[in-house]
């Protein structure tokens, strides 16, 4: 160490002054006689080693002071390195953290900004396909013999049953019913919707001669109204895999079937449209 480099240097100068000292002692010791002069040199010889030495002893002390002062520093920079590497290391595990969050909001942003997206495309759709089937219904709305209605999800047409049934308990299309259906086929074929569902309704009145009716119950009378409608647009061409038909029976009236206005209103067929 350079410490004890230091203290063997200053050790060895002093071993060399008093090593010539020791030699004429032990030469002349029994022979000669020393004069005066010669006892005063060898004492001056013997002070100036005993204050080299003293001074090596403390400089000694002093580079051990100093030893221990920089073995503290080095304790307490080991100390100080040591807790910035592990803020080091948490600061990394924050980062990696943070970046995984990061991908995950951006996921979800980009799932969020797709679906805005779907749904300004779904609502443009809706748009241009009502505007297309109010212009390609419109003799029929100013006929009352439809009538349409835009949902946010969906276009609605609705169809009473005095446009398509000769009577309130009747399933089977009139030639009017049926030309208005093969035209609402072929704007439904221009316009390729994604779906169509084809809901029939009945008012509350119960079928008369249940058992001996074609239509046991109001659910029986719904479902083959939806039934006719949708197999005059099978037969336009129109995708079977976009078409189905639900009966509603009296479930869903859409007036009071108090009034013989009310249920009129209420024996339907909706056309249930998404562009």
């Amino acid at each position: 160490m350079p410490g004890e480099a230091g203290i063997f240097f200053p050790m060895k100068a002093y071993g060399l002054r008093v090593l010539p000292v020791l030699s004429l002692l032990l030469m002349f010791g029994c022979a000669h006689k020393y004069s005066e002069a010669e006892y005063l040199a060898v004492s001056g010889q013997l002070d100036t080693c005993r204050q080299e030495l003293k001074m090596i002893r403390e400089d000694n002390v002093q580079l051990s002071e100093r030893l221990g002062s920089a073995l503290e520093e080095l304790d307490r920079t080991s100390t100080t390195l040591s807790s910035l590497i592990t803020e080091k290391q948490d600061l990394l595990d924050r980062n990696i953290q943070c970046l995984e969050e990061k991908k995950v909001l951006m996921k979800q942003i980009s799932q969020s900004n797709t679906s805005l997206q779907e749904k300004k495309e779904l609502q443009w759709r809706m748009g241009k396909g009502y505007e297309y089937i109010l212009s390609f219904l419109e003799t029929e709305r100013i006929r009352d013999q439809v009538y349409i209605v835009r949902t946010p999800e969906k276009i609605k047409v609705v169809i009473p049953q005095r446009t398509l049934f000769p009577t309130p308990a009747s399933a089977w299309l009139t030639p009017r019913g049926s030309n208005v259906i093969r035209k609402i086929a072929l704007g439904l074929k221009q316009l390729n919707p994604a779906s169509i569902e084809i809901a029939g309704h009945t008012d509350n009145t119960p079928v008369a001669g249940a058992s001996n009716n074609a239509y046991p119950t109001n659910w029986h009378l719904a479902q083959a109204r939806a039934m006719s409608v949708l197999l005059i647009f099978n037969d336009s061409d129109i995708p079977k895999d976009k078409l189905c038909a639900v009966s509603f029976g009296e479930t869903k009236p859409i007036a009071d079937n108090t009034s013989q206005e009310g249920r009129a209103m209420n024996r339907r067929v909706e056309i249930l449209i998404v562009p």
